[in-house]
């Protein structure tokens, strides 16, 4: 994992937490997909699928529940209703 996964990792996690604690009940998050990035993968969806499911597993820790992924041209939407 790069420094800059992980930075984008850390806002994104920032930004859920932010959003339970004003008492939000919807909350978005989104994944952009490099076409050129994934041409030089031996099974690009099986590293999309990896990179949704750490994405989901974070945000699910802060108290979210995922209710929806889909894709959008070069971007997976994925939307979170409050658990707790």
């Amino acid at each position: 994992m790069g420094m800059l996964h992980a930075i984008r990792m850390q806002k994104l996690l920032a930004d859920a937490r932010r959003a339970h604690a004003q008492g939000d009940h919807t909350f978005e998050a989104s994944i952009d997909i490099d076409p050129r990035g994934l041409a030089r993968v031996r099974n690009p969806m099986k590293k999309i699928r990896k990179e949704i499911d750490l994405v989901v597993r974070s945000v699910e820790a802060a108290g979210w529940e995922c209710v929806s992924v889909g894709q959008f041209m070069y971007s997976i939407n994925m939307e979170f209703v409050r658990t707790r």
